[in-house]
């Protein structure tokens, strides 16, 4: 995505924005290493790549570069900057991705302040590391035990009984648990994915062994629900909307390989337990 001063539909103030205009070339340099700690943190956060794009750009644009481009893929970022001649590239990679919206929530009213009032390079650099830094909103035992629940509802959406009900809810959090552990130490995801699995629906048939339902395969399935890559499907769309196809492609064949890693998780469960689901 390339803007110009000439051709961009992001408003600032020109009073603001003159401050910084032109840049000298070590103002480029951290300006655009700005910009991609922003783009590595809202991609590893599930923001979908032309939201990654447009924010960096507010930000790039509201201090002063004259001109602006930015390739986003799901695993790295070119950028390029461009102020009275002077011109800076940069590329960096992605970490693991995961979901956090209130951070993405966070560099979006960021990017709207720049653009609208400007800013220094160190009064930005400085909302960035706080916004990377920030703890998450809700307690580690709240998410558990919140998908724990949501995982046992939407098992009785399903038409499974309490005893499934309990087991996919203590399934689902036990998983969840575990899944934040992993991820904090930076296992590969599809491992994760089948580990977290395997857990879940194992803890499910262990509860169902100890208090019987009548439709033991609901708990087994509702239990890895949280597994079910919804941002990364939902982003597969945006992209594709937006036509930008690596992106979409790329978040598509991800969300493939996790919903196929869960099957192999349940799979696994069911080799250990001999438990038959198919009808």
């Amino acid at each position: 995505m390339l803007y110009d001063r000439e051709h961009t539909s992001i408003t600032w103030d020109n009073n603001m924005a003159a401050e910084h205009y032109p840049l000298t070339r070590q103002e480029l340099i951290e300006l655009i290493d700005i910009l991609l700690s922003i783009g590595q943190s809202l991609l590893e956060a599930g923001a979908a790549s032309f939201r990654t794009e447009e924010t960096m750009i507010a930000v790039g644009m509201g201090l002063g570069v004259d001109r602006i481009e930015v390739w986003v893929t799901p695993t790295g970022i070119i950028a390029t900057v461009i102020s009275a001649g002077e011109q800076q590239t940069r590329v960096g990679r992605v970490g693991p991705i995961g979901v956090n919206m209130a951070l993405i929530a966070a560099f979006d009213q960021l990017s709207r302040r720049v653009a609208a009032q400007g800013g220094t390079l160190e009064s930005v650099r400085a909302d960035v590391e706080t916004i990377r830094s920030r703890r998450r909103e809700l307690p580690a035992w709240v998410v558990v035990l919140a998908v724990g629940l949501a995982c046992g509802a939407f098992c009785r959406n399903l038409g499974g009984g309490w005893p499934e009900f309990l087991a996919a809810s203590v399934g689902a959090g036990g998983a969840q648990s575990l899944k934040l552990t992993l991820h904090r130490l930076g296992v590969n995801f599809l491992i994760l994915t089948v580990v977290c699995s395997l857990v879940a629906s194992m803890t499910a048939w262990l509860v169902l062994q100890a208090v019987p339902g009548s439709d033991p395969p609901l708990g087994l399935i509702a239990s890895v629900l949280l597994m079910v890559p919804g941002v990364s499907s939902v982003t597969t769309v945006i992209d594709l909307g937006n036509y930008d196809l690596v992106s979409g492609v790329t978040r598509g064949a991800l969300a493939l390989m996790i919903t196929l890693s869960i099957g192999v998780g349940m799979l696994l469960t069911l080799w250990i337990t001999g438990m038959d689901i198919l009808p």
